[in-house]
């Protein structure tokens, strides 16, 4: 079994953004939860009530907003990673000599329809 190649280069910055933003996102919705059974009157529980659903929001927006940059980021890279990359047929461009030989060995030469 062969073993798996290393990224060629370092994630981008959004990448690693998305990770902790999501983690608040998931953070808040537990804190919603555990303010429903926890003391109706305690400070937090209180603010939660009052300003729960405009954070959720906006932590939302922030992991969608965070998760198509970072596609569109990988995605330009990619191909500016397919635009310097070599093709293989222009690595080793064929000579006329040798593009003669390729047709000369070609399974249909000489049939005709």
């Amino acid at each position: 079994m062969t073993a798996m190649k290393p990224p060629r280069s370092q994630p981008a910055l959004i990448f690693r953004l998305i990770i902790p933003v999501t983690v608040v996102f998931i953070m808040t919705i537990l804190a919603l939860i555990a303010s429903l059974f926890g003391n109706p009157n305690a400070p937090v529980s209180k603010w939660l009530d009052a300003n729960g659903n405009t954070l959720l929001i906006w932590e939302f927006v922030a992991v969608i907003v965070l998760s198509f940059l970072a596609m569109t980021v990988d995605r330009v890279r990619t191909l500016q990673g397919h635009n310097e990359a070599p093709h293989p047929a222009s690595s080793s461009p064929l000579t006329a000599a040798d593009d003669e030989s390729v047709s000369n060995n070609s399974p249909l030469q000489g049939k005709t329809e």
